[in-house]
């Protein structure tokens, strides 16, 4: 038996890039927030530098101090858009990391 949550192990039993990037952009962002230790370790022992750099992506947007508008700042936001970007193409299938 398993010390992680059932939706981290969906995570680690994850058998490709494309099935990490879905996995990246349907697991709710507080348990990105709540788990991210174990998502980047996860992460970073499957080779997935761009599944990393999105959940740093997040993070930053998530835990950003926001301005009057209610938003992080454009570079917070531009970064994580981008980050967002290259992991739907990636679950799509469309591209290999890092292309």
């Amino acid at each position: 038996m398993s010390d992680l949550l059932p939706i981290i192990e969906e995570l680690a039993d994850a058998q490709d890039h494309a099935a990490r990037a879905r996995w990246l952009l349907a697991v709710p962002l507080s348990a990105l927030i709540r788990e991210q230790v174990t998502v980047n370790r996860l992460l970073s022992a499957a080779g997935f530098h761009d599944g990393l750099a999105y959940l740093a992506a997040e993070v930053a947007a998530l835990s950003a101090t926001r301005g009057r508008d209610g938003l992080a700042p454009n570079t917070i936001r531009m970064s994580r858009e981008y980050a967002r970007i290259g992991i739907q193409v990636i679950a799509r299938g469309g591209a290999e990391e890092g292309t």
